[in-house]
């Protein structure tokens, strides 16, 4: 779908690269395609970003800003990371294919920058050194971006699953999991059949793993005093 008449604004045109990026992904998008939508011609974008990486920078920036603006400061150290954290998953939900750009991107943008400053400063008064407080938010943050990337890596295969004739991988999964070799119990096929693995990318899982995150930085901070 082209949209017509629409004057040529950076604004508009960040509006119209989300709505590209919802139809088509990220591993398609190009701008000749963002001109297409915007019924113009390329070129014309190039009075507004440099490159499609100078285009997918202000959109990770505006992920980054909307999730700083989202997080409050309420509570202990641990609540606050623990806050800021799921805001910045559902900021990053919200929005088509930001995971990947979060990953593709670098944190040179003012907001992207100020929404890892503010998680610094949540974890700056722990007795640990920089590097540790450094390490631990980028712990998190890769932690967050690739929960969301992993759902929606999941989502592509389970669908080329379901058009797989003669039950494909999934019947291979199916066999390898009743045939599993080693000592000691099948645990892997108790959680299956107990339906564990429909847990992969729901909210309790994504809870979980935060936790054991903030738990490792709170035991790092312990051993230092």
């Amino acid at each position: 779908m082209r949209i017509k008449n629409m004057q040529i604004t950076e604004p508009n045109i960040i509006k119209a690269a989300w709505e590209l990026l919802d139809q088509i992904g990220i591993e398609d998008f190009s701008m000749r395609k963002l001109a297409d939508l915007l019924h113009i011609q390329a070129p014309s974008l190039y009075w507004h970003f440099k490159s499609k990486q100078s285009l997918f920078q202000t959109l990770a920036n505006e992920v980054a800003k909307e999730a700083r603006e989202a997080a409050g400061l309420e509570g202990d150290w641990e609540e606050q990371l623990f806050h800021c954290a799921s805001m910045i998953r559902s900021v990053i939900d919200k929005y088509p294919c930001s995971a990947q750009l979060l990953m593709r991107t670098v944190p040179s943008e003012p907001d992207y920058l100020a929404l890892i400053n503010q998680l610094l400063q949540i974890v700056d008064p722990l007795p640990v050194s920089d590097s540790d407080k450094f390490s631990s938010i980028a712990c998190l943050l890769n932690y967050v971006i690739a929960f969301e990337l992993d759902k929606y890596e999941q989502r592509r295969v389970d669908t080329a699953m379901k058009n797989e004739a003669d039950g494909g991988a999934q019947g291979s999964f199916m066999d390898s999991l009743e045939r599993l070799s080693g000592d000691g119990p099948n645990v892997v096929q108790r959680m299956h059949h107990n339906g564990l693995f429909r847990e992969l990318g729901s909210d309790n899982m994504f809870r979980t793993g935060l936790k054991i995150i903030i738990a490792g930085i709170a035991q790092l901070a312990q051993q230092q005093t």
